[in-house]
């Protein structure tokens, strides 16, 4: 999953209605995040099985890949691999991508050479190779494409524009990068379908920058209805739900639909984990470190089977929660240490008072 960065910002009078009803559908909403917390861990423990579904999609698709001949049977088939391996693991899914650009250059479709181009450049930049992904983009014949074309081709550039721009540490590059990256969603507005994910997905964006909060509920609420749950669909749609209330400073919200979104990427056996290694920071915070512990231990697993390197703020969110793990092991230990150094004066005192009495009688 793309990750979105967290920050918190400060609610005022100008947010006006929109957080008068943003703070009505807070309140109609119920969240048993215990409920929720055992279902993740269900999910957890089956995940085998849920691995083994999805291998077997794989397994049937490259076997019908296998059987075609030509070209124009085959590159259809070589997507859906693609897409299956997208969200599960990251060289597979750049094997395929290329294999799609192969396909579409032997068939002479520079239309579709570059949008699976685009998609292999999203792919790398979401694994954090930004020098692949920018030269897969540059090139992309953009007279070439068409709309669904261009909405990938815009949307691999945004992506990769914004990665640079938070991880670079010079300010006149990072500014340069965050404008282009600017530049390209209002691009990507332009073409995508009004409806689409990537259209309600940079809607809510806005609309969260704008601090229009019910608006942006408005919009996910059609979002959820219109994806089933346990798909990787919906967990896009919660985990930007877990967004606005992040802004809003809804805690209870913002865990329920981060573990929403968890536990629909756990049941799809989706590897490039997320959500749950954010909600293993917040139960961290809560001072639930055993649970985190589980949670950060299986996210890592999922996102070194998904790459073999883990990018920089899953780096900082393990760290996150090694640090609260310590800290609380470090609180018990000296607990125990206080206890134990009480016990021992107790019974040091009893040991005087008994010497005491002794030496009378």
């Amino acid at each position: 999953m793309h990750l979105k960065r967290s920050f918190i910002v400060t609610l005022v009078l100008a947010c006006g209605v929109g957080m008068i009803h943003a703070e009505t559908t807070q309140q109609d909403e119920s969240t048993d995040l215990d409920a929720l917390y055992q279902q993740i861990d269900e999910a957890i423990l089956q995940s085998p099985q849920f691995v083994a579904e999805r291998e077997r999609q794989i397994d049937a698709c490259r076997k019908r890949l296998m059987k075609k001949q030509s070209a124009n049977d085959s590159i259809g088939i070589a997507e859906e691999l693609f897409l299956l391996y997208q969200p599960y693991r990251n060289d597979s899914a750049l094997y395929y991508a290329e294999m799609c650009i192969r396909l579409a250059n032997a068939l002479q479709r520079p239309d579709l050479e570059g949008r699976f181009r685009s998609m292999l450049a999203f792919q790398c930049s979401n694994a954090g190779m930004y020098t692949e992904s920018l030269e897969q983009l540059h090139l992309v014949k953009k007279s070439a494409l068409d709309k669904k074309g261009l909405c990938d081709y815009y949307w691999a550039w945004m992506h990769v524009c914004g990665e640079i721009g938070y991880y670079t540490q010079r300010p006149n590059e990072q500014l340069s990068y965050y404008g282009m990256q600017d530049h390209y969603r209002d691009s990507v507005l332009m073409v995508a379908e009004e409806g689409s994910e990537e259209w309600r997905h940079l809607k809510m964006d806005i609309l969260n920058a704008r601090r229009l909060f019910q608006d942006a509920l408005d919009i996910n609420d059609e979002w959820i209805k219109k994806v089933s749950e346990d798909t990787h669909e919906y967990a896009y749609a919660a985990f930007y739900r877990s967004m606005v209330y992040d802004k809003l400073k809804n805690h209870n919200k913002l865990c329920y639909w981060l573990g929403k979104s968890a536990l629909a990427d756990i049941r799809c056996a989706v590897m490039n984990q997320a959500s749950l290694l954010f909600l293993a920071e917040h139960l961290a915070d809560d001072g639930d470190i055993e649970r985190a512990r589980n949670y950060m231990e299986f996210t890592k697993a999922c996102n070194l089977f998904f790459c073999p390197h883990l990018r920089n703020y899953q780096v900082n969110s393990l760290v996150n929660v090694y640090e609260k793990s310590n800290q609380a092991a470090q609180s018990r230990a000296n607990m125990i240490l206080i206890i134990a150094s009480c016990l021992v004066i107790l019974l040091l005192l009893v040991l005087i008072v008994v010497v005491i009495r002794l030496r009378k009688r």
